[in-house]
């Protein structure tokens, strides 16, 4: 008879560990596909970024020029646009040559949705670099369950998917930075030293494992093309001793190719999987900088260091192959940051740096620049709708972050666990510091921090589940639903409350304090207040042990079904009164010739010049039709007086509409009526001169 002790049950396998690590990742990948891509592009472009954006990217395109960044479409500015590196911009033009739009005539890009395509593809495919990212550092050191919950959080965010589909420089900014802070935390828990396989050619060999081909493959890709363009397109002019000097491209980005082979001959010696990871994140790191400037790298920089220092993890960096690591990956860094850089300060010298990194960085976080001014509590109200779905989670995971600071345990799982909880609430904090820290302040800017906050709360519930007496789960109901309450009332006030969603990437609000004027139809009250008490009533279910999951599915369903909703209902239809596609649809339809032109009066919105492929600034002075800034009446007065006799049409803010009739010569003013008015800010008008 057997009198020994019974064993502990062998905990479950869950279904995602079943499944396996690539089909774990391509179910990640397919959902944030599924979530994003399929109705991308059945809206127009929102102005100020995006068509601002789209219109530098494809003046980039026509030109054939991938070094300089022009913006041609307004007196108000220079023909060079230098507030934004170039990566979005390189994205933009390649995907608009793509999708065939190179070099397409006047009033295909507002009479095609194949614009909008174009435009937004390359954005919804960075998302997915981030939930990968998310998802690679939770399922490696947690479980494959709760990497595919971190996706799933930060796939159904507000602020996240709405960015997502949105063609400006922030999703790939935190997308690369993402994936890069995740490579470097798997460099540095990863313990496995087991030398690589290696292959062979002649006197040379490398790695033969698929994070060697990776590291080198992203290198080279994107490396090489920004040297082939650097040489063939950059002339490098200066004087010496008086005499004009000049030299071709190749000659300034020699130290740069020989950085890359440092880089690549470094690698092909790595014998372990560690260095090759921080290779790649800091290829990806470069490229964060190229999106969004010295944020790039200093906030992955900033939340590495922060999590060192509060773990105090110092003998995994200082390993020997970690430190090689990092000097490669900075090397590799500076190989694909810098050329763009070096090559526009060689064409523009001192003024692009300026405007760049003095005005567009330094002004901005030290002095304030144009936007929004606050303090530390700036963003609790817009992180709030930022991750609406998740709301009653985020309390329960920063305390209970604080609990696990104490829970020392020598298993090596438990203690990466515990690490990688430590790390997101980390890079929730650390994130949300600095941005509250710039003097400048949109909503958006909360963006970066919300990946570490999906780690976190990942984490939270997979120690819920797996842990049936843990206390952190009656934190949820307690502080999460009180938390959701205060949104739901912020969203339900009043009829116009429903913009508060486009104001998480938009910066209306800025101009319209109050908001723009709202159809009553469009406040969906009823519906988002059914949303938050189902969701309130999920929290309330993780009060118990037999309810979790169930509280669990419910929760991640009206996650999923709300992004749904918020993307392609919402978005839908409040596009159809906001964006300037379908007013300069119709100016095309409407117009019978190139004479008969569209006219852009105390107008600064981007939609106007990028729609119509700026034809309303190209060409002489006398003949542009873009009236803004010094004598914008006068000027309008004159050239109607030039063209007597035609049809001219106008797009003009509804505020200035009955300005705008006193300026039409007395005879034509009785023939002015507005054909299109479906926008609530913008009208468009014609006149018969």
């Amino acid at each position: 008879m057997d009198t020994s002790a019974p064993t502990e049950k062998p905990p479950a396998i869950s279904f995602f560990d079943r499944l396996g690590e690539r089909k774990s990742v391509a179910l990640v990948l397919l959902f944030g596909a599924l979530l994003y891509i399929p109705l991308a592009g059945s809206y127009g472009l929102w102005d100020p970024w995006e068509t601002h954006y789209g219109e530098v990217g494809r003046e980039m395109l026509e030109r054939g020029d991938y070094i300089s960044l022009y913006w041609a479409g307004s007196p108000l500015d220079s023909e060079n646009f230098w507030s934004k590196p170039v990566l979005t911009f390189w994205l933009l033009a390649l995907s608009l040559g793509a999708f065939g739009l190179g070099g397409a005539s006047k009033g295909t890009f507002a009479a095609s949705s194949v614009t909008e395509w174009a435009m937004r593809l390359p954005f919804c495919l960075m998302a997915l670099a981030a939930l990968y990212g998310v998802y690679l550092v939770t399922s490696r050191f947690v479980s494959r369950r709760a990497g595919v919950l971190a996706a799933v959080v930060l796939a159904t965010m507000p602020m996240f998917s709405l960015i997502a589909r949105q063609a400006m420089a922030d999703m790939p900014f935190v997308a690369l930075m993402t994936l890069a802070l995740a490579l470097c935390i798997v460099a540095l828990f990863d313990t496995d030293e087991t030398e690589l396989p290696r292959k062979q050619w002649k006197r040379w060999s490398w790695p033969h494992h698929t994070a060697f081909y990776v590291a080198i493959g992203l290198l080279c890709l994107t490396f090489l093309p920004q040297f082939i363009i650097d040489t063939l397109q950059l002339v490098w002019r200066f004087r010496v001793a008086g005499k004009r000097m000049m030299l071709p491209g190749f000659f300034v980005m020699v130290p740069y190719f020989l950085g890359f082979v440092f880089v690549l001959v470094k690698a092909m010696r790595v014998r372990s999987r560690a260095p090759l990871y921080l290779y790649t994140a800091g290829v990806l790191a470069a490229l964060a900088v190229l999106a969004k400037g010295l944020a790039g790298l200093g906030l992955p920089v900033i939340v590495l260091v922060c999590y060192l220092v509060f773990t105090w993890n110092w003998p995994r960096v200082l390993r020997p192959q970690i430190v090689s690591g990092f000097v490669g990956a900075i090397v590799a860094c500076a190989v694909v940051s810098v050329p763009w850089h070096h090559a526009m300060l060689v064409r523009y010298g001192k003024p692009f740096w300026n405007e760049l990194y003095g005005d567009n960085h330094w002004r901005r976080l030290m002095t304030g620049r144009h936007g929004d001014r606050g303090t530390f509590e700036y963003f609790l109200r817009e992180a709030g709708y930022a991750v609406l779905p998740w709301l009653a989670f985020v309390p329960a995971s920063l305390l209970s972050a604080f609990r696990r600071a104490t829970n020392r345990s020598t298993d090596p799982q438990r203690s990466h666990r515990r690490d990688v909880f430590w790390f997101g609430v980390i890079w929730f904090v650390a994130a949300y510091t600095v941005v509250s820290l710039s003097m400048t302040k949109f909503h958006h800017y909360i963006l970066p921090a919300l990946p570490g906050l999906a780690i976190a709360i990942a984490c939270l519930i997979e120690d819920v589940l797996d842990n049936p007496k843990v206390i952190n789960a009656k934190l949820v109901p307690l502080i999460g639903i009180p938390a959701l309450g205060i949104v739901a009332y912020d969203l339900m006030r009043s009829d116009r409350a429903a913009q508060l969603f486009i104001w998480l990437f938009a910066y209306d609000y800025v101009n319209s304090p109050g908001g723009r004027p709202w159809p009553p139809e469009l406040s969906w009250s009823n519906l988002i207040a059914g949303f938050v008490a189902f969701w309130a009533l999920m929290a309330l279910l993780w009060s118990f042990r037999n309810t979790r999951k169930v509280a669990l599915l419910g929760t991640v369903g009206a996650s999923i079904a709300f992004t749904y909703f918020l993307l392609d209902v919402y978005m839908k239809k409040v596009s159809d009164i906001w964006t300037q596609k379908e007013l300069t649809a119709l100016y095309y339809k409407t117009r019978s010739s190139p004479e008969e032109r569209l006219i852009a009066w105390q107008l600064y919105w981007r939609g106007e010049t990028f729609y119509t492929q700026n034809e309303i600034y190209e060409g002489p002075m006398e003949n542009r039709t873009v009236f803004l800034g010094n004598r914008n009446a006068e000027d309008l007065q004159a050239y109607l007086g030039r063209n007597t006799g035609k049809r001219m049409f106008f797009v003009v803010e509804r505020s200035r509409y009955d300005q705008l009739r006193g300026l039409i010569p007395e005879a034509a003013r009785g023939s002015l009526k507005i054909i299109h008015e479906k926008n609530n800010k913008f009208y468009l008008a014609q006149v018969q001169l």
